[in-house]
């Protein structure tokens, strides 16, 4: 198995998948400061899904273990980011949709973190592809109410990926 890589995402794909899907996230920016929108990148079925994390918020702790997520810790156990497969969403082939993080442009504070979130992410990869195996299965496949009304509509937004991608 590959290790995961941390890429970005272009925001004009973010704005236009939006238009279809109400689960889209966005990358919260701030006036004079903005972090890239950070994910790593799986193979389900036949796409590439960019696959968000979320820096951690305390209110995350109230979270019930649920397909929809997963917590990242550091070597200590304390909470890092929350990957979002409720979330995920397919990238176009042949597009520059995704693009690798460009590591040695962040400050020395957010390469830190973003360390502590690759060797965790690397070291329960496994986990992380069956969970978001699980997460497309019980979307696209199953009745589950509660997971689909907090979940991106994946069956549409690989439509409107490909749809995207014939335009470029």
């Amino acid at each position: 198995m590959d290790e995961l890589l941390f890429y970005t995402i272009d925001k004009n794909y973010i704005k236009f998948l939006s238009k279809f899907e109400q689960h889209v996230s966005y990358n919260k920016e701030e006036i004079g400061h903005s972090r890239p929108y950070l994910g790593i990148v799986l193979k389900i079925e036949q796409y590439d899904y960019f696959v968000p994390l979320y820096s951690y918020k305390e209110h995350y702790r109230k979270y019930k273990n649920n397909p929809s997520f997963f917590f990242v810790y550091d070597r200590k156990n304390n909470p890092l980011a929350i990957i979002k497969f409720s979330a995920m969403i397919p990238v176009p082939p042949n597009t520059n949709v995704t693009r690798l993080l460009e590591y040695k442009k962040q400050d020395e504070n957010y390469k830190n973190l973003i360390s502590a979130e690759y060797r965790y992410v690397n070291s329960n990869k496994e986990q992380i592809y069956k969970r978001a195996a699980k997460m497309y299965t019980l979307i696209t496949n199953t009745k589950n109410n509660f997971l689909k009304t907090i979940s991106c509509n994946f069956k549409l937004l690989e439509e409107k990926c490909l749809e995207y991608g014939d335009k470029k």
